[in-house]
């Protein structure tokens, strides 16, 4: 996981976070959870399992939303470029 991966190189702290929409309110709550200070040392399973746990704990109340999430990110204006297909992350050599 690259969370993971990054956690461990920076020596950062890890907080799960989760934006809930509320379609009544239009407002979007940000729900956080304690940082992940167990994982500095654990292994990529671990950190792995541990991250899929928090995710689910969140996901649980709100089910409509972790779909709704991932079509967010994928969602894009007409015409607009792809994010990871600009040409300036990849230049020719």
């Amino acid at each position: 996981p690259a969370i993971g991966r990054l956690m461990k190189v920076c020596r950062a702290r890890v907080v799960p976070l989760f934006p809930v929409y509320d379609g009544q309110t239009h407002r979007l709550t940000v729900l956080v959870r304690p940082p992940m200070d167990d994982l500095l040392d654990a292994d990529d399973t671990t950190i792995a399992r541990r991250m899929n746990e928090e995710v689910e704990v969140f996901v649980k109340p709100h089910t409509e939303q972790y779909t709704w999430i991932l079509k967010l990110l994928k969602t894009r204006k007409p015409g607009e470029i792809e994010p990871y297909k600009r040409k300036e992350l990849f230049p020719k050599k």
